[in-house]
Protein backbone atom coordinates (compact mmCIF):
# COMPACT_ATOMS: atom_id res chain seq x y z
CA UNK A 1 0.00 0.00 0.00
CA UNK A 2 1.99 2.88 -1.30
CA UNK A 3 1.65 6.36 0.28
CA UNK A 4 1.30 7.66 -2.91
CA UNK A 5 -2.05 5.66 -3.45
CA UNK A 6 -3.46 7.25 -0.08
CA UNK A 7 -7.23 9.22 -1.42
CA UNK A 8 -6.20 12.55 -2.37
CA UNK A 9 -9.25 13.39 -0.14
CA UNK A 10 -7.84 11.43 2.65
CA UNK A 11 -4.56 12.62 2.66
CA UNK A 12 -5.78 15.90 2.55
CA UNK A 13 -8.35 15.73 5.63
CA UNK A 14 -5.80 14.82 7.83
CA UNK A 15 -3.04 17.33 6.93
CA UNK A 16 -6.20 20.26 7.45
CA UNK A 17 -7.03 18.41 10.94
CA UNK A 18 -3.75 17.49 12.42
CA UNK A 19 -2.74 20.58 13.98
CA UNK A 20 -6.35 20.73 15.71
CA UNK A 21 -5.95 17.21 17.16
CA UNK A 22 -2.53 17.58 18.13
CA UNK A 23 -3.48 20.14 20.37
CA UNK A 24 -6.06 17.48 22.33
CA UNK A 25 -4.07 16.30 25.65
CA UNK A 26 -3.41 12.91 24.96
CA UNK A 27 -3.40 12.70 21.18
CA UNK A 28 0.58 11.75 20.24
CA UNK A 29 -0.41 11.39 15.96
CA UNK A 30 -2.03 10.93 13.21
CA UNK A 31 -1.50 8.90 10.23
CA UNK A 32 -2.74 6.46 7.36
CA UNK A 33 -2.72 2.91 8.03
CA UNK A 34 -4.70 -0.40 6.93
CA UNK A 35 -7.96 -1.68 8.27
CA UNK A 36 -9.11 -5.48 8.25
CA UNK A 37 -10.06 -4.90 4.95
CA UNK A 38 -6.78 -3.83 3.63
CA UNK A 39 -8.07 -0.40 2.96
CA UNK A 40 -7.07 2.69 3.57
CA UNK A 41 -7.97 4.51 7.07
CA UNK A 42 -7.01 7.80 9.28
CA UNK A 43 -5.73 6.55 12.54
CA UNK A 44 -4.96 8.48 15.77
CA UNK A 45 -2.57 7.68 17.80
CA UNK A 46 -3.62 8.41 21.60
CA UNK A 47 -2.93 7.15 25.10
CA UNK A 48 -5.45 4.73 26.07
CA UNK A 49 -8.10 4.01 23.77
CA UNK A 50 -10.23 2.49 26.29
CA UNK A 51 -10.85 5.93 27.80
CA UNK A 52 -12.15 8.64 25.71
CA UNK A 53 -10.60 11.46 25.10
CA UNK A 54 -12.51 14.61 25.42
CA UNK A 55 -12.97 16.72 22.17
CA UNK A 56 -12.72 13.89 20.07
CA UNK A 57 -14.78 14.60 16.58
CA UNK A 58 -16.93 11.88 14.91
CA UNK A 59 -14.56 11.78 11.65
CA UNK A 60 -11.69 13.61 10.32
CA UNK A 61 -12.83 15.49 7.30
CA UNK A 62 -16.13 13.41 6.95
CA UNK A 63 -13.64 10.01 7.49
CA UNK A 64 -14.14 7.81 9.84
CA UNK A 65 -10.70 6.94 11.97
CA UNK A 66 -9.54 4.04 14.60
CA UNK A 67 -7.79 4.62 17.70
CA UNK A 68 -4.15 3.29 18.25
CA UNK A 69 -2.96 3.08 21.59
CA UNK A 70 0.93 4.68 21.86
CA UNK A 71 2.18 7.06 24.58
CA UNK A 72 4.20 9.57 24.09
CA UNK A 73 6.84 9.23 21.28
CA UNK A 74 10.49 9.78 22.84
CA UNK A 75 13.49 10.70 20.92
CA UNK A 76 16.15 11.94 22.94
CA UNK A 77 18.66 9.28 23.13
CA UNK A 78 21.04 8.03 26.32
CA UNK A 79 24.19 6.82 26.37
CA UNK A 80 25.19 3.35 26.56
CA UNK A 81 28.59 1.56 26.31
CA UNK A 82 27.99 -1.04 23.73
CA UNK A 83 29.76 -0.35 20.23
CA UNK A 84 30.93 -2.12 17.32
CA UNK A 85 34.69 -2.57 17.77
CA UNK A 86 36.60 0.17 20.39
CA UNK A 87 37.12 3.69 19.70
CA UNK A 88 39.04 4.60 16.49
CA UNK A 89 39.12 1.18 15.24
CA UNK A 90 38.04 0.59 11.31
CA UNK A 91 36.61 -0.10 9.07
CA UNK A 92 33.74 2.49 10.04
CA UNK A 93 30.21 0.57 9.16
CA UNK A 94 26.66 1.33 10.45
CA UNK A 95 25.95 0.11 13.35
CA UNK A 96 28.73 2.22 15.63
CA UNK A 97 27.46 4.64 18.59
CA UNK A 98 28.88 8.39 17.65
CA UNK A 99 27.75 11.58 19.14
CA UNK A 100 28.73 15.21 19.22
CA UNK A 101 32.40 15.61 20.28
CA UNK A 102 30.83 18.73 23.00
CA UNK A 103 29.39 17.47 26.35
CA UNK A 104 26.82 20.61 27.31
CA UNK A 105 25.95 20.92 30.90
CA UNK A 106 26.95 17.48 31.42
CA UNK A 107 24.74 16.23 28.83
CA UNK A 108 26.21 13.59 26.22
CA UNK A 109 24.06 13.31 23.32
CA UNK A 110 24.15 9.24 21.61
CA UNK A 111 23.39 7.80 18.76
CA UNK A 112 23.74 5.51 15.74
CA UNK A 113 25.67 5.89 12.41
CA UNK A 114 22.87 4.99 10.07
CA UNK A 115 24.25 4.03 6.67
CA UNK A 116 27.72 5.48 4.62
CA UNK A 117 27.60 6.85 1.43
CA UNK A 118 30.15 8.23 -1.34
CA UNK A 119 29.41 11.98 -2.02
CA UNK A 120 30.25 13.88 -5.54
CA UNK A 121 33.85 13.38 -5.13
CA UNK A 122 33.51 9.72 -4.01
CA UNK A 123 34.56 10.79 0.03
CA UNK A 124 32.20 8.60 2.68
CA UNK A 125 29.62 10.48 4.27
CA UNK A 126 27.41 9.08 7.36
CA UNK A 127 23.85 10.05 8.22
CA UNK A 128 22.26 9.74 11.66
CA UNK A 129 19.10 12.26 13.26
CA UNK A 130 19.83 15.80 13.38
CA UNK A 131 18.48 15.55 17.19
CA UNK A 132 21.93 13.27 17.37
CA UNK A 133 24.00 14.84 15.72
CA UNK A 134 23.04 18.45 15.96
CA UNK A 135 25.00 22.14 16.43
CA UNK A 136 27.12 24.28 13.37
CA UNK A 137 28.84 23.09 10.59
CA UNK A 138 32.38 21.69 10.98
CA UNK A 139 31.39 20.32 14.70
CA UNK A 140 33.57 17.31 15.71
CA UNK A 141 31.72 13.50 15.67
CA UNK A 142 33.04 11.17 18.49
CA UNK A 143 32.84 7.60 17.96
CA UNK A 144 31.77 6.11 20.85
CA UNK A 145 29.76 9.55 22.13
CA UNK A 146 32.25 11.32 24.55
CA UNK A 147 33.11 10.23 28.13
CA UNK A 148 35.45 13.25 28.65
CA UNK A 149 35.83 16.67 27.81
CA UNK A 150 37.66 16.51 25.37
CA UNK A 151 37.77 13.73 24.68
CA UNK A 152 40.77 11.95 23.11
CA UNK A 153 41.81 12.33 19.28
CA UNK A 154 41.36 8.73 18.66
CA UNK A 155 37.51 9.00 19.01
CA UNK A 156 37.20 11.49 16.42
CA UNK A 157 35.34 10.47 13.65
CA UNK A 158 34.46 12.96 11.37
CA UNK A 159 33.07 16.83 11.13
CA UNK A 160 29.00 17.93 10.57
CA UNK A 161 28.06 18.75 7.14
CA UNK A 162 24.50 19.38 7.32
CA UNK A 163 21.49 19.67 9.73
CA UNK A 164 17.66 19.13 8.35
CA UNK A 165 15.70 19.55 11.26
CA UNK A 166 12.25 20.72 11.72
CA UNK A 167 12.17 24.52 11.18
CA UNK A 168 11.76 27.60 13.29
CA UNK A 169 8.50 29.05 13.56
CA UNK A 170 6.19 26.18 13.67
CA UNK A 171 3.97 25.59 10.12
CA UNK A 172 1.03 25.50 12.37
CA UNK A 173 0.26 28.99 14.68
CA UNK A 174 1.24 29.09 17.45
CA UNK A 175 2.31 25.57 17.37
CA UNK A 176 5.76 23.44 17.83
CA UNK A 177 8.60 23.59 15.72
CA UNK A 178 7.68 21.33 12.85
CA UNK A 179 9.13 19.88 9.47
CA UNK A 180 9.57 16.73 7.36
CA UNK A 181 13.13 15.98 8.41
CA UNK A 182 14.80 14.65 11.40
CA UNK A 183 18.29 14.08 9.67
CA UNK A 184 22.43 15.10 10.36
CA UNK A 185 24.68 14.23 7.37
CA UNK A 186 28.89 14.15 8.29
CA UNK A 187 32.14 13.97 6.76
CA UNK A 188 34.24 10.93 7.88
CA UNK A 189 38.02 11.92 8.36
CA UNK A 190 40.06 10.79 5.86
CA UNK A 191 42.65 8.68 8.16
CA UNK A 192 39.43 6.60 8.80
CA UNK A 193 38.35 3.65 6.63
CA UNK A 194 34.77 3.02 5.85
CA UNK A 195 32.38 0.12 4.68
CA UNK A 196 30.47 2.09 2.31
CA UNK A 197 26.63 0.72 1.73
CA UNK A 198 27.14 -1.99 4.35
CA UNK A 199 24.90 -2.40 7.41
CA UNK A 200 25.99 -4.55 10.49
CA UNK A 201 24.32 -7.81 10.97
CA UNK A 202 22.03 -7.27 7.89
CA UNK A 203 24.75 -6.59 4.86
CA UNK A 204 25.45 -4.32 1.64
CA UNK A 205 22.16 -1.77 1.27
CA UNK A 206 20.91 -2.14 -2.40
CA UNK A 207 19.71 0.75 -3.25
CA UNK A 208 17.32 3.74 -1.89
CA UNK A 209 13.59 3.52 -1.83
CA UNK A 210 10.26 4.26 -0.12
CA UNK A 211 8.36 2.42 3.05
CA UNK A 212 5.11 0.93 1.89
CA UNK A 213 2.61 -0.13 4.71
CA UNK A 214 2.47 -3.68 5.26
CA UNK A 215 5.80 -4.61 3.59
CA UNK A 216 8.06 -6.22 6.28
CA UNK A 217 11.67 -4.13 7.48
CA UNK A 218 14.32 -4.41 9.82
CA UNK A 219 16.88 -2.26 11.38
CA UNK A 220 19.72 -2.67 13.27
CA UNK A 221 21.46 -1.04 16.12
CA UNK A 222 22.93 -1.52 19.89
CA UNK A 223 21.05 -2.32 22.31
CA UNK A 224 18.10 -3.52 20.25
CA UNK A 225 19.81 -5.41 17.66
CA UNK A 226 18.66 -6.49 14.95
CA UNK A 227 14.39 -6.21 14.32
CA UNK A 228 12.02 -6.85 12.12
CA UNK A 229 9.12 -5.11 11.71
CA UNK A 230 5.69 -4.52 9.23
CA UNK A 231 4.92 -0.47 8.59
CA UNK A 232 1.90 -0.19 9.73
CA UNK A 233 1.16 4.13 9.17
CA UNK A 234 2.01 6.63 6.78
CA UNK A 235 1.89 10.36 5.84
CA UNK A 236 1.99 10.49 9.77
CA UNK A 237 1.92 13.37 11.63
CA UNK A 238 3.48 13.13 15.04
CA UNK A 239 4.87 14.90 17.82
CA UNK A 240 8.48 13.70 19.24
CA UNK A 241 9.55 14.31 22.91
CA UNK A 242 12.55 14.45 24.75
CA UNK A 243 13.53 12.07 27.16
CA UNK A 244 12.22 13.92 29.82
CA UNK A 245 8.83 14.01 28.54
CA UNK A 246 9.02 17.65 27.23
CA UNK A 247 7.78 18.12 23.67
CA UNK A 248 10.21 18.84 20.94
CA UNK A 249 8.53 19.45 17.55
CA UNK A 250 6.16 18.09 15.11
CA UNK A 251 7.43 15.95 12.28
CA UNK A 252 5.25 15.40 9.24
CA UNK A 253 5.28 12.73 6.34
CA UNK A 254 6.61 10.31 8.77
CA UNK A 255 5.89 6.38 9.28
CA UNK A 256 5.21 3.91 11.53
CA UNK A 257 6.39 0.49 12.40
CA UNK A 258 5.06 -2.05 14.74
CA UNK A 259 7.22 -5.03 16.01
CA UNK A 260 6.59 -8.18 14.86
CA UNK A 261 4.98 -10.18 17.63
CA UNK A 262 8.07 -13.23 18.10
CA UNK A 263 10.65 -13.49 20.29
CA UNK A 264 12.11 -15.39 17.52
CA UNK A 265 12.39 -13.05 15.13
CA UNK A 266 12.91 -10.33 17.88
CA UNK A 267 14.14 -11.35 21.17
CA UNK A 268 14.47 -8.91 23.40
CA UNK A 269 10.71 -8.19 22.76
CA UNK A 270 11.21 -4.05 21.54
CA UNK A 271 11.28 -2.62 18.43
CA UNK A 272 12.41 0.65 19.49
CA UNK A 273 15.08 1.76 22.71
CA UNK A 274 16.75 5.06 23.68
CA UNK A 275 20.02 4.74 22.05
CA UNK A 276 18.71 3.72 18.68
CA UNK A 277 18.14 6.87 17.30
CA UNK A 278 20.18 7.59 13.86
CA UNK A 279 19.57 3.90 12.26
CA UNK A 280 18.40 3.18 8.61
CA UNK A 281 15.24 0.85 8.41
CA UNK A 282 15.37 -1.73 5.34
CA UNK A 283 12.95 -4.01 3.50
CA UNK A 284 13.38 -7.63 2.55
CA UNK A 285 15.05 -6.93 -0.53
CA UNK A 286 17.63 -4.19 1.53
CA UNK A 287 16.49 -1.37 0.00
CA UNK A 288 17.08 2.08 2.59
CA UNK A 289 13.51 3.01 3.22
CA UNK A 290 13.14 5.20 6.37
CA UNK A 291 15.78 6.75 9.24
CA UNK A 292 14.42 5.91 12.40
CA UNK A 293 14.41 8.72 14.80
CA UNK A 294 11.78 7.43 17.51
CA UNK A 295 9.49 5.48 19.65
CA UNK A 296 9.20 3.39 22.76
CA UNK A 297 8.57 -0.67 22.86
CA UNK A 298 7.02 -2.28 20.34
CA UNK A 299 6.37 0.76 17.87
CA UNK A 300 8.49 2.88 16.16
CA UNK A 301 8.99 6.29 14.77
CA UNK A 302 11.19 7.09 11.27
CA UNK A 303 11.22 9.59 7.85
CA UNK A 304 11.16 8.37 4.35
CA UNK A 305 14.35 8.08 3.66
CA UNK A 306 13.97 9.39 -0.60
CA UNK A 307 13.28 13.05 0.44
CA UNK A 308 16.23 12.53 2.98
CA UNK A 309 18.70 11.41 0.48
CA UNK A 310 17.62 13.79 -2.05
CA UNK A 311 17.83 16.84 0.72
CA UNK A 312 21.37 16.13 1.67
CA UNK A 313 22.65 15.32 -2.11
CA UNK A 314 23.19 11.81 -1.75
Amino acid sequence: MPADEVPVEMAAALNENAFGLLQLGGVNGIDVGGDDADEYTLRLLVNDPDDPLWGLPDSIGGFPYVLVADTQLEQAGIPDQKTYGMPGTDPIMRGIQLGPAAIVGGNVHTGRLGCLFHDSDELPVAVSNAHVIFGAVGDLIQQPAPHTDPAPPIERLGSLRQCLAPDTPSLFPGGLASGFFDAALYGVDGARTAKVGWIADIGAATAISSPQIGSVVRKCEYPTGVSPGVIEGTLGAYVAHNHDGSERWILLGQVSIVMIPDLGLNPEGVWSRSGDSGSVVVNESNEIVALHWGGHGMRGYASDFAPIAFGIGL
